[in-house]
């Protein structure tokens, strides 16, 4: 692997321009932004030997078939390459659960015909509505605490591989960033409970036919 190649940069460029062509082809690679995985590892070592003034100097005396010190892309990443300084994968949004459905919240596509506009006619619509659980009064459960886990972010950061981060979803709180000593079991510490209503719909006979 030529890592002049890889960044498109000739010998004689200096630091600021190799950075420049790395940010770009990592961030146009980078697999949290569906890019090639391998193709980002190729541009990440590439980077990490020609802003290395040792490793530069180490690479063009392997070129000249004199020994060298052998650089695999464990060595590198093994020595704590500063991938998170440039690319960090967005926490997910903790999820925002609305206790209450209020009135002006409900909309409906009523589907009616020329007919029963000039006729007149009643129609029953039923839907599912959110309102508070009486069992927990809507709080979800008594001793509530914030999760141990996520510190209350309700997200959990891992290192699904050496050259960038993840956020993902507390698994101990279910992206609630709060745990129950003892959750309510109607609601699952949701607070609201969902419930079937019905409301009748008159359309008014047009009398000026």
């Amino acid at each position: 692997m030529d890592p002049y190649k890889t960044l498109g940069v000739s010998e004689d460029t200096d630091q600021k321009e190799i950075k420049k062509a790395y940010r770009k082809l990592a961030a146009q690679h980078h697999p949290d932004r569906g890019g090639d995985a391998e193709k980002f590892k190729e541009v990440a070592e590439a980077y990490s030997i020609l802003s290395d003034d040792q490793k530069r100097q180490e690479y063009h005396a392997r070129q000249r078939g004199r020994p060298g010190l052998g650089m695999g892309f464990e060595d590198i990443f093994g020595r704590g390459f500063p991938f998170e300084d440039f690319f960090t994968s967005r926490a997910p949004r903790k999820q925002q659960i609305k206790k209450n459905t209020e009135d002006s919240d409900i909309q409906f596509n009523l589907r009616i015909n020329l007919e029963q506009i000039k006729r007149g006619s009643v129609q029953e619509i039923i839907f599912k509505r959110n309102v508070g659980c009486k069992d927990c009064q809507g709080r979800g459960g008594s001793g509530k605490k914030i999760c141990g886990h996520c510190g209350g972010t309700g997200t959990q950061t891992i290192k699904p591989a050496p050259f960038f981060i993840q956020h993902i979803p507390c698994q101990g709180c279910g992206a609630a960033g709060i745990l129950f000593d003892n959750p309510c079991r109607r609601c699952g510490t949701n607070g609201f409970i969902q419930v079937q209503d019905r409301v009748a719909v008159k359309i008014e006979e047009d009398k000026e036919e």
